[in-house]
């Protein structure tokens, strides 16, 4: 008592002490051993949004990990699980080392592309019944290099330019498909075939300085231990040229090409050069050279007030910027150069799902409290602004989103009252919706309780014998729907149900399978007003209901056999939980009447000296007790007490026979043979004493004899 107050006492001070990380109420220090490196939570903290993390750094995608837990004190904790992630792989299973610290041995999947990197464990304590759930939080971190050679130093005014960068740590590089403006030369990142490429677009003459940031998706550390998400700008003096052509700009620069607006034109402002003439139809080709695909037909209108030429420009083709030019053509000369993008409408094809540890699938069904991936594919989907309605944390993973496929992930609020996630861009109904469903996964039977009399069992720890003691009413099936939905969601239990009774000689007495019920999540699951609540079970079900032979009418050593398992017509074969109790009707002892037939008994009378002959075949009448062996059905113990009378050589009649006497006598009978339950004879071995009535005289005696149960 003294030592579980001094450990109370402990972990009150320590949790004052470690207020900045309360979740390691029950540990003193973890330590993480990667690579060659050990990271140890007093030692490597960080700080970040509010929460505290281990900080560790990773050079390995796919680090084999140790880690090692040291508990404030030992006796304080009753035991540790850790729960399954799809963020890892174990390979060596938790462990108590030496009374010192717990062990564990994992595998990390990719970790650039895991995010709320964490251990889960359930923690039970001496000093609570409900488990401690303990979320040990990890902070990754890379370092991260990008390299920029190339030996071309010149760029021309609207001619898009790709360079390739170096790097070691691709995964970690986020896109920016984007124009980042800003700076002297526009850029942006993009990935091509598992290569870092840098786009550049020059819009001045002149010495240009380019200043290229990218971004990252784990960060380093810097000299202060702050994360950085961004990496030192890339520096590179360019000298930008006209173009060799004349590069008139069009704004805007970028337009949608659709059935509805193809052929019709769309006024834009163009920049002004005395070499075009007012009232006349250019051509806009891809190609300088005659016999070009006609992608646009500009007709120049009139001059505007600042300096631009009002244009109609009437469309025809698709056009991106990265392509190459577009040519102004007088016929099939070339005048000048211009760029845009000509895109088709956004269209979403289908979206796809993907959940923790999944592939990818078709399909639109999604469960309250998941965190579930969401791909959406279609074309140009990159200038949509998607939301989805009702869900929480979503974010857009820039790393694996293009024109073709928009990629976010999100989290299903355990509460969502609609039934459809309507998507959204910009604010506008797509079309597209998500479903939500209830889970209809089966869970591990620790919701029934099987009652029967003053006592009470959880079905998930009556998976041996059950002893009960002389007889029993009946028996209760009990449910605490309350466990239901606790911790993961699980919806309405779908179960049936067997029961078997054999008698002693293990003979069937009656078999029945009861109707099929369904067992409904407590009022109190945030999802228990969207499950059907008219087919629950809501009461205690009793199996003298289904019993021809009732349970109270049974004689003992009667065994019942209960089975009760998930419903595999709506869970599917192989896909729910099993469990089977057996009750066993017993007793301790027993009292019969016994009929045996000693011979060769050896009598010892106390007033004589020396042993008697050997007597004949006597007959005694025994009221005994037999005791049987703890935990076993029906197995008697080898060896019985009783009293009664002994007919002593009953059996000779000889009239030389002097010894016949009737005595009073007091038994130990011993059975060295075993015998069947069925066998009506066995040869016990006899030892007792008792007195001669017509002698008036004490004796002992011991000798062996053949029994006939009656």
């Amino acid at each position: 008592m003294q030592r579980h107050l001094y450990l109370f006492a402990l972990l009150w001070v320590s949790a004052g002490l470690w207020a900045q990380m309360p979740d390691l109420r029950f540990f003193k220090d973890v330590e993480m051993r990667i690579d060659t490196s050990v990271f140890r939570w007093t030692a490597h903290q960080l700080q970040w949004q509010s929460d505290s993390y281990l900080g560790f750094e990773y050079r390995e995608e796919t680090p084999t990990v140790e880690f090692r837990f040291y508990p404030i004190g030992r006796s304080v904790i009753e035991n540790v699980t850790l729960l399954p992630s799809g963020d890892f792989e174990l390979i060596d299973s938790l462990r108590l080392v030496n009374e010192e610290y717990y062990r564990l041995k994992i595998r990390f999947k990719p970790i650039t592309n895991l995010d709320f990197l964490q251990l889960s464990m359930e923690i039970v304590s001496i000093y609570s019944r409900q488990p401690y759930l303990l979320e040990f939080r990890m902070f990754p971190t890379t370092r991260t290099r990008v390299s920029f050679e190339s030996a071309v130093d010149e760029l021309f005014i609207g001619e898009e330019r790709v360079f390739k960068l170096q790097t070691g740590n691709l995964d970690n590089i986020r896109p920016q498909p984007n124009w980042i403006r800003g700076g002297e030369i526009p850029y942006r990142i993009t990935k091509d075939k598992g290569k870092l490429m840098l786009h550049l677009l020059p819009d001045a003459v002149g010495i240009k300085t380019l200043q290229a940031t990218l971004e990252t998706r784990k960060p380093y550390l810097d000299s202060t231990r702050t994360p950085r998400y961004t990496l030192p700008p890339l520096e590179r003096d360019f000298t930008v040229k006209p173009a060799k052509l004349g590069f008139l700009k069009v704004e805007p620069g970028r337009m949608v090409l659709g059935d509805d607006n193809r052929g019709k034109g769309i006024e834009v402002e163009l920049d002004y050069d005395a070499g075009l003439e007012l009232e006349k139809t250019y051509r806009l080709e891809a190609q300088e050279r005659p016999g070009g695909a006609l992608v646009a037909e500009l007709f120049t209108r009139n001059i505007l007030g600042n300096g631009k030429l009002l244009c109609w420009l009437r469309l025809y083709g698709h056009h991106r910027r990265n392509q190459g030019y577009l040519y102004i053509k007088d016929g099939d000369q070339a005048k000048f150069i211009t760029n845009m993008d000509i895109m088709p409408e956004m269209q979403i094809d289908r979206l796809s799902l993907q959940r923790e540890g999944q592939n990818w699938q078709s399909g639109n069904q999604i469960y309250p409290g998941e965190r579930i991936g969401i791909r959406i594919e279609g074309q140009e989907l990159d200038r949509g602004d998607f939301s989805f309605e009702g869900l929480k944390q979503v974010e857009k993973d820039t790393l694996t989103s293009t024109a073709e496929t928009q990629v976010f992930w999100a989290r299903v609020p355990i509460d969502i009252i609609q039934q459809k996630v309507q998507v959204f861009n910009h604010d506008k109904p797509t079309g597209q919706s998500l479903n939500i469903r209830e889970y209809d996964r089966p869970r591990v039977l620790d919701f029934i309780t099987l009652r029967y009399g003053e006592q009470k069992i959880g079905l998930n720890e009556a998976d041996k014998l059950l002893f009960v003691e002389e007889n029993m009413d009946d028996i209760l099936l009990a449910f605490r729907p309350e466990r239901i939905d606790s911790g993961l969601l699980h919806g309405p239990q779908y179960l049936k149900a067997e029961v078997e009774i054999r008698d002693q000689r293990n003979q069937l007495v009656d078999q029945r399978e009861l109707p099929g019920f369904v067992v409904c999540p407590a009022p109190e699951s945030p999802r228990a007003s969207f499950y059907k609540q008219q087919q629950c079970q809501t009461f205690d079900m009793s199996l003298n209901k289904y019993l021809r032979k009732k349970i109270y009418d049974l004689d003992l050593w009667s065994t019942i056999r209960v089975k009760i398992s998930h419903d595999e017509d709506h869970y599917g074969k192989s896909k729910g939980f099993s469990q089977t109790s057996e009750f066993v009707l017993y007793r301790r002892s027993s009292f019969d009447i016994d009929v045996s037939f000693p011979a060769g008994l050896v009598i010892k009378r106390l007033s004589e000296p020396g042993f008697g002959n050997l007597g004949g075949i006597s007959m005694a009448m025994i009221a005994q007790f037999s005791f049987y062996k703890d935990k076993k059905i029906n197995k008697p113990k080898p060896y019985k007490f009783g009293a009664g009378f002994l007919a002593f050589n009953a059996f000779n009649f000889s009239e030389n026979n002097t010894n016949r006497d009737v005595g009073l006598v007091g038994l130990v009978s011993l059975y060295p043979i075993k015998t069947k339950y069925s066998s009506r004879l066995s040869f016990p071995l006899f030892a007792g004493g008792g007195y001669f009535l017509s002698e008036q005289k004490w004796f002992l005696l011991f000798g062996p004899g053949i029994r006939v149960r009656l």
